[in-house]
């Protein structure tokens, strides 16, 4: 692909050339169009050059040809030799540039030394000009080639690091696999090993209570004890090996409100409720353990010191704080009614413990008497702003 700076070159040669020819009124025009065509294919041949040095070589003809025919032929040959700035600034270093401008221009003020003072102050003047204007153009085109090679590298990286994620992934993957599967072999193992062998124990020892009970029942009755406790820890075993089964849960599956009250619901049959106002956020995970742990122990206090019979739990969502009422319909002899606990000495029914752990977060603890006896834990919150 030819360069702007070729075509510039290629017009400072012709159009002067062929005005020149109009201008002047020449000996012996076929001896200046000889003298034109072999600087023009110099000029040609030079860009298919391989070697630097023939390519300098070719600029040290070129440019002593062109002082030659601004001798020889006036002014206009003038821009020929300018057109010489296009190859040598690209050329050479920065160095190599200035001190072979110097020369050119110096050797230029010799060639053209019979010229008046008008034409040599133009000459000088085109010459700087040029000569600015090309290494400005070629700092340019340098700066643009960095560039495109850096956009090139960073391009390499990038794909490099995407190979280098995806292989990354699949280790992981791979990894991930080869854990599973050597936690499910575990987990078989154990469960052939320990639970396989007690089942089988208690199965033996069934068929032979089935034939002690009729003759002894004391012994038989002993043996069927043993058994149920045999049960009891298979099936506890049981239940931790489906637990490890189990993905890793996060902490707020373990410290769900939500599952703390299906619990209780299930195992006192109490009615209970949920009920969450404002916009909810994440909370931090000390936030939300203090929470689910107050929650539990006012649950306990409710069910076992004031027979309640419907529990509810009132979830807050504030841009200050978060507050959770937990609220029941049993009677508990307590402080006064909506009198905030601060006696860190306060005993009874585990409301010293909620005190406790409410106060290291920097939260408070209220305790209403009357019916519905309320617990209410208030904990401050810091929620990121966006920086308009």
């Amino acid at each position: 692909m030819t360069s702007p700076l070729a075509y510039l070159r290629y017009g400072l040669i012709l159009l002067p050339a062929a005005a020149d020819i109009f201008l002047q009124q020449l000996d012996d025009y076929g001896e200046y169009m000889v003298y034109i065509l072999l600087f023009l294919a110099i000029t040609v041949l030079s860009r298919f050059l391989s070697s630097s040095v023939y390519r300098r070589v070719a600029v040290l003809v070129e440019v002593s040809l062109s002082l030659w025919l601004c001798h020889m032929y006036g002014f206009m040959m003038v821009f020929l030799s300018l057109s010489a700035l296009c190859v040598y600034l690209p050329l050479l270093e920065r160095t190599g540039r200035l001190w072979l401008a110097a020369g050119h221009l110096v050797m230029l003020n010799i060639a053209i030394s019979d010229y008046d003072a008008t034409l040599l102050v133009t000459a000088n003047l085109l010459f700087l000009f040029l000569a600015a204007t090309f290494n400005h153009i070629h700092e340019l085109n340098l700066k643009q080639w960095n560039h495109i090679q850096l956009y090139d590298e960073l391009k390499k990286l990038h794909f490099q690091q995407d190979e280098a994620g995806r292989q990354l992934l699949q280790f992981a993957h791979q990894i991930e696999s080869a854990a599973q599967t050597e936690e499910r072999n575990r987990i078989s193992r154990q469960l052939h090993d320990d639970i396989g062998h007690r089942l089988i124990r208690v199965k033996m020892m069934m068929e032979a209570a089935l034939h002690i009970v009729p003759q002894d029942s004391v012994r038989g009755m002993e043996m069927l004890h043993q058994i149920r406790d045999q049960l009891e820890e298979s099936m506890e075993q049981m239940r931790k090996a489906v637990k490890q089964m189990n993905p890793i849960r996060r902490i707020s599956d373990d410290y769900s409100l939500d599952r703390l009250l299906e619990e209780a619901s299930r195992e006192t049959g109490i009615e209970t409720k949920l009920t969450l106002q404002g916009m909810p956020y994440p909370l931090y995970p000390s936030h939300q353990v203090l929470l689910y742990k107050n929650a539990r122990e006012a649950i306990t206090n409710a069910i076992r010191h004031g027979q309640a019979k419907r529990v509810e739990i009132s979830l807050h969502y504030g841009d200050q704080e978060v507050h959770m009422e937990v609220s029941n319909d049993g009677t508990v002899q307590e402080p006064a009614a909506g009198s905030a606990i601060t006696d860190p000495d306060l005993q009874g029914i585990g409301i010293s413990g909620m005190l406790e752990r409410t106060k290291v977060l920097g939260g408070t603890l209220t305790v209403q008497k009357s019916v519905p006896f309320t617990v209410t834990t208030r904990l401050p919150v810091y929620q990121k702003r966006e920086i308009m």
